[in-house]
């Protein structure tokens, strides 16, 4: 996958990563913990299928579960990203929703702001910083900030930064 990702990077549609940034042990990333994650909901935390209104939310998605809780754990600020909190009567829904799966109280905004550090979102399209151009990978996963499940970089699973 290197080379795959050389050959990019020759050609100008990627910039070259270092791939040994990817950070798995959260105590080596104070930056990151100075700041928030933002985790969409409708379809990367919670399944969604179609639009059913404000009211209804899908069920959690085992693995983003998994993550945000970990997360919340390592002592990371996770705040839920979702346009539902674009109408204020959109945010109730998801904050019992939230307390209903086991979640810890989390923010619930449709806002970004200067200490977000990363964005868990599965309609986001990844650019390349100051150029505008898309980050093309012959995968869909991007090169997270925020900490990884072990197995993810042990196994391939995700494909550090290619």
């Amino acid at each position: 996958m290197l080379n795959w990702l050389s050959k990019l990077v020759k050609k100008g549609i990627a910039q070259e990563t270092d791939v040994s940034q990817v950070p798995i042990d959260p105590e080596s990333n104070d930056e990151l913990k100075s700041g928030w994650i933002g985790v969409d909901l409708d379809g990367t935390l919670a399944d969604y299928k179609v639009w059913k209104g404000l009211e209804y939310i899908g069920k959690p998605v085992p693995t983003m579960k998994k993550r945000v809780l970990d997360w919340i754990a390592m002592g990371y600020t996770i705040k839920i990203v979702t346009a539902r909190a674009s109408e204020t009567s959109g945010i109730p829904p998801v904050v019992r929703w939230l307390k209903d799966n086991g979640f810890p109280p989390l923010e619930v905004t449709n806002k970004k702001d200067f200490q977000m550090i990363e964005l868990w979102d599965d309609r986001a399209v990844q650019v390349i910083l100051n150029t505008g151009k898309p980050v093309i990978r012959p995968t869909q996963s991007a090169t997270p900030s925020a900490p990884l499940f072990k197995d993810e970089v042990e196994n391939e699973t995700f494909e550090r930064g290619q």
